[in-house]
């Protein structure tokens, strides 16, 4: 795997400006940064936190911003501005979108993802871009000229908390500026709210939404009409303006294999199937669930994996996805963490919720207690600079007892798989094939039995359907 610089080191080389990028720097650091000569790949010239925009129009304070260049100092790596466009794994070269060749031995794409089309008429809310827009909405409901506002998820959005997190806030705020009886609905495809996190969080998320008056009404948002929000089946809500979760799409990076929507396919270990050195991590891969907190996981096991392919370390731990969500209320936030629980035989069908260990608290249950649960990034994040990295990562804390899974439990395919069922419960049968084909990659390219019978049938319900 070799291709060492003069000094003898190997060159790793971290492409992307986001979440999954900084946490495999600040990871490749800790584990192999004496070893390696460490470079940084990335747009612009800080890093914004995201995931912490949505509290901005409600004027909690907009989100941070660290610049690569610190960033890049404090690992003691290379900073190249710009993107990446190619990649040419069999010389170890990596293209920017300049033109610049870069030459590395392990390369970790985690480059995020793009938009993707969304719901026709609706305000997109994806980050600090649209806090404007949404920030417009609101004064115009404090007028009186909105009545009605919906909170949706467009088709293909897995990771839904942001929705719930939004809708509380507004009537929060609106309640504090005298407009407390604007009428406010959230539409989900879920069986129950948040049902990733388990039955502890629907039950905590469904008693906000009682105590703000907010309705909760099951559907697919089809389209945002002037003062209706249209669902897939023909039913329909007053909405003077529709707020929507988007969808994303892949990098499409040339070069490296993609599924049919540009992302990258990876296994447990982060590796990329047929381009040697080439890892990636984050929204950029075919993993099913776009959140920071699994993007930061996803960054660990491909820096590990790195580490242990350079032969600096012997074990490399797979991607297991504990998911970490902090749901801001305009009071007292509410911590969320689950995990997937035991096992069925194969072919039993459960909902996501019946099958994670969920807990719910108004106290933190890891810290530090950021929106972004990074091992390393958070900390980073969360402390004053220069800092000794990787020497106080995040940490869990318990608030029940908890059980410490199977060593080999594989809960990255499993949450895929569960996620493929969730999907054609509501009928969307391209996005469970999406998520089989993201199972398939964890998989090594092989699907339980029971799963590639699903397939069969889902695929054979779309052609039919497409039929005059």
């Amino acid at each position: 795997m070799r291709r060492a610089n003069g000094d003898g080191h190997p060159r790793v080389i971290v492409a992307g400006g986001g979440i999954a990028a900084l946490e495999a720097l600040l990871a490749l650091h800790e584990l192999a940064g004496r070893h390696v000569r460490l470079g940084l790949l990335a747009p612009g010239t800080e890093f914004l936190n995201r995931p912490a925009s949505v509290a901005e129009p409600f004027g909690f304070g907009g989100a941070s911003h660290v610049s690569f260049a610190e960033v890049a100092r404090d690992c003691n790596a290379e900073l190249h501005a710009g993107t990446l466009a190619t990649v040419e794994a069999a010389d170890g070269i990596a293209v920017t979108g300049e033109g610049d060749r870069l030459p590395f031995d392990a390369l970790v794409v985690a480059v995020g993802a793009r938009a993707a089309l969304t719901v026709p008429g609706a305000h997109v809310f994806a980050g600090p871009q649209d806090v404007p827009a949404l920030t417009a909405v609101l004064d115009a409901a404090a007028r009186g000229e909105v009545r009605a506002i919906a909170f949706t998820i467009a088709p293909g959005v897995a990771w839904t908390l942001p929705v719930y997190e939004l809708a509380i806030m507004t009537a929060a705020d609106l309640q504090g500026r005298g407009a407390g009886d604007v009428e406010i609905t959230v539409v989900t495809p879920e069986a129950e709210p948040l049902q990733l996190f388990g039955s502890a969080a629907s039950s905590a998320v469904a008693g906000l939404l009682r105590d703000r008056g907010i309705r909760l009404l099951g559907g697919r948002a089809a389209r945002a009409d002037e003062d209706r929000l249209v669902l897939d089946h023909g039913a329909s809500v007053a909405a003077d303006a529709t707020v929507v979760l988007p969808p994303v799409q892949g990098p499409w990076i040339e070069g490296l294999p993609t599924d049919d929507q540009g992302f990258i396919p990876v296994d447990r270990h982060g590796r990329v199937p047929g381009a040697a050195g080439v890892y990636a991590a984050g929204d950029a891969t075919s993993f099913p669930i776009k959140q920071g907190g699994l993007a930061t996981q996803q960054a660990d096991a491909a820096a590990a994996t790195v580490a242990a392919d350079l032969g600096l370390r012997s074990d490399a731990p797979a991607f297991r996805p504990v998911l970490r969500g902090l749901l801001l209320t305009g009071g007292a936030p509410l911590y969320l963490r689950a995990e997937l629980g035991g096992k069925d035989p194969v072919g039993q069908s459960r909902t996501v919720s019946s099958r994670v260990r969920g807990e719910a608290s108004t106290r933190a249950l890891w810290w530090p207690p950021g929106k972004v649960a990074g091992r390393y990034l958070a900390p980073y994040l969360a402390t004053a600079r220069p800092i000794a990295l990787g020497r106080e990562p995040l940490v869990d804390r318990p608030t029940t007892a908890r059980h410490e899974p199977a060593p080999d439990a594989d809960d990255a395919l499993e949450l895929a798989l569960l996620l493929a069922d969730e999907d054609a419960r509501t009928g969307d049968l391209v996005q469970a094939l999406h998520a089989l084909d993201a199972a398939a990659a964890l998989g090594g390219g092989v699907l339980p039995a029971a799963a590639s019978e699903k397939r069969a049938a889902w695929r054979s319900a779309l052609e039919h359907a497409a039929k005059p």
